[in-house]
Formats: structure tokens, C-alpha cells, sequence
């Protein structure tokens, strides 16, 4: 299997993402609501003999002023779900967000099927929304994915799009706050004096400090203290070029490899199968092939940084491949000259975990 080389942030000095795109303004987040709730008008597929589905479909009916008593409900058509809907900061009352579904019951399909008008409420216990409407099932790629390998239904999950009415607002007056305070996406120390130090710049001042690796605190200019709005406006426009971990990503069942730019490699020698990678200071980089198979042929074009050589053993000599690559930044070029020598993606897998081991790769590895 060929595998997939991406280097990731190879420009990353030339450009730098906006503020708003790397951290957040404390008190302006996403809040979570929940729900339990009823999905009726199904066509058989609801849940059978489901105990919480007929109390659930009873205590709705009395509060509809109709007493089944101990009459048996047939819950065929009918599925016990969660209701869960993302509520935006600064949402007001009479928007309308989108709503998920999951069935907790024995139910084959939410497929046709239609959310009885279920109440939504926060971590608090207070209800937000009002949510209702018809369920659509959810897609999901099966397991042979890629072009042409078709889609399989989820059909115990669904959406309701615009299926919520917000009825309760989550207030938050920016105007009342003393400083703004921003928290980094992703903690680093060196992104959170880039933000406050490109902040400063931008106001003229001593306006910004970072007071850890995620969090940035700005005091309001004298000329903006009146208007906060136009204050953050300013800041989240502003570009900031974000520090990161070097770190290797690996998808084993894709074969897709991504390094960062920040990735580094240390002299050392692996040896693995036919293979034998030796990474050197010197200033050596070549990959020497001793397989007269794979010997370069009717003038095609030599892999980049890499050349090939005859045999040491002859004809009958065992297949055996040398790498020799530089140290420092090219961690690239080994895996474009593994690929170009036709190594497996299993090969490059190997040897990238075992430069992890051995200490030589400078980056996390992480495998998917």
C-alpha cells in the first residue's frame, strides 16, 4: 500500500491566523441543552414492549386530559429519544437552533417519524427551548468508505433542523466587564505572549498581558472604555502567527502520514527488513540501493536528494537499501525517499515509531 505525505505549516512564518480563530472570548461560549422526549408516526419500527416508551406515552396523554388508565399502549410507532441542541452565545429569544436525536429505546428507525414538542434545559435544570419537528436520519460512511463504497443509514439518530425555539436567554453584558479576558484554543506559552504582545502593538500601550499558557487579560484603552464592542472588534482581526508541538500523525489504515514543520531528528541508524536508515551531520544524503531490481533503468528519473549504485554482492547478493539523510529539519526527505525506494507505508510506520523509541524523532507520534 503507497502511502500519503503531507507537511503541514511549511509557510507558517509568512502567514498567522486571526485572534478569533485561535482563542475565545471568555463568557461568550456555546452552552449545551438536553431533552427526553418522544418521536411518533413511525411505521413499525418503533420500540416493542418498551415499559419506559408506554409511561412515557401515558403521562403525555393525561396531560392532554385523556386517562388511558390501565389500558396497554402499542409503542410500535413510537421511540423514546434524547433531545440534545447547541445554544450560541449572545442567541436571543425566537431563534431557532438545530436539534439532535438518539434513540435510547429498542427502536430499528427514526426514519418518517415526528418529536413531540419536548421541553430543552440547561445544566442548571432551567428550560431554554422548545423543540419539535420532523426527524431526519442521519448518514454515515460504512466501513468500505472511499469513492464508490456507498453509505449506510444510521436510523437511531437524527436531526430536526431549526426544530428548537429558544425561550430563555443566557445573558451576558460585556459592557460590565472590567477587562476582556481570551483563552487559547490550544495552551502554549508562546502563543499567549505573541496575542498580547501583537495586542499592545495594536493599541499603543501596556493593554495585554498573558497571565498563563491559555489565558490572555486586556484592560480597556481610556478611549474605548465606553465601547467594548468596537474593542474586540479591533482585537479579533488581529494576526498572530500560533506555536504548536511538533508532532506526527499517523493513520494506519489509510496510510496518510502528517509532520509538522516544527519536526526534528537527531543522528541515529535504524535498521528494518531490507531496510537501513542512518542519519548522519555530515552532510550525506543518499539512498543506496544494492537491488539490481530496483536500480535505476532506461534513463528513469532519480528520486530526489538520492542516488543508486551497483551491486556489492552481485546478481545474487540479498536486496538491501541504505539511507543516509541529514539531521535537523528534513524529516520530510526521509519519508519522500522511503516512498520513492517503494517502501511500504508499514515500513514507514515502523521506522517513525522506532525513531520515537529510540529518542531520535523530536515530536509526539500519534497514531490513529
Amino acid at each position: 500500500m503507497k502511502y500519503f505525505l503531507f507537511v503541514a505549516g511549511l509557510s507558517s512564518a509568512l502567514f498567522g491566523a486571526r485572534i478569533k480563530d485561535i482563542a475565545m472570548l471568555k463568557g461568550a461560549r456555546n452552552n449545551q441543552l438536553f431533552g427526553y422526549g418522544l418521536v411518533v408516526g413511525l411505521p413499525g419500527t418503533g420500540d416493542k414492549a418498551n415499559e419506559l416508551t408506554e409511561n412515557s406515552m401515558g403521562l403525555i396523554l393525561k396531560g392532554l386530559g385523556i386517562d388511558v388508565k390501565s389500558q396497554k399502549l402499542d409503542t410500535k410507532n413510537v421511540a423514546v429519544v434524547v433531545v440534545s441542541a447547541t445554544l450560541p452565545p449572545f442567541a436571543k429569544v425566537g431563534q431557532q437552533l438545530d436539534v439532535s436525536l438518539a434513540s435510547i429505546g429498542s427502536a430499528a428507525s427514526l426514519d418518517h417519524g415526528t418529536l413531540m414538542m419536548t421541553p430543552l434545559k440547561g445544566p442548571d435544570g432551567r428550560i431554554y427551548a422548545m423543540a419539535q419537528g420532523k426527524a431526519i436520519v442521519l448518514k454515515k460512511e460504512n466501513k468500505s468508505g472511499g469513492a464508490g463504497g456507498g453509505a449506510a443509514a444510521n436510523l437511531v439518530s437524527a436531526t430536526v433542523p431549526n426544530g428548537a425555539m429558544l425561550e430563555k436567554e443566557i445573558g451576558w453584558d460585556v459592557s460590565q466587564e472590567k477587562q476582556l479576558k481570551y483563552v487559547i484554543n490550544h495552551p502554549d506559552f508562546t502563543t499567549a505572549v505573541r496575542i498580547a504582545k501583537k495586542i499592545n502593538d495594536e493599541l499603543g500601550g501596556k493593554y495585554a498581558v498573558a497571565n498563563d499558557a491559555s489565558t490572555v487579560e486586556v484592560m480597556y484603552p481610556y478611549t474605548l472604555e465606553s465601547n467594548p464592542i468596537e474593542l474586540i472588534a479591533q482585537i479579533e482581526s488581529l494576526e498572530v502567527e500560533a506555536d504548536r508541538k511538533a508532532k506526527v500523525i499517523i493513520n494506519a489504515r489509510t496510510g496518510t502520514v502528517i509532520l509538522g514543520d516544527q519536526v526534528r531528528i537527531s543522528p541515529v541508524a535504524i535498521a528494518h527488513g531490507n531496510l537501513k536508515l542512518e542519519i548522519k551531520n555530515d552532510g550525506t544524503e543518499q539512498v543506496r540501493n544494492v537491488s539490481s531490481a530496483n536500480n535505476t533503468a532506461g534513463g528513469q528519473k532519480q528520486p530526489p536528494a538520492a542516488t543508486s549504485a551497483a551491486s556489492e554482492g552481485g546478481e545474487g547478493a540479498a536486496a538491501k537499501k541504505v539511507m543516509l539523510v541529514n539531521a535537523g529539519p528534513s524529516i520530510s526527505e526521509v519519508v519522500s525517499a522511503l516512498n520513492d525506494t517503494g517502501a511500504s507505508a508499514d515500513d514507514l510506520i515502523s521506522i517513525l515509531q522506532a525513531l520515537k523509541s529510540s529518542g531520535a524523532l523530536l515530536a509526539d507520534l500519534e497514531m490513529q
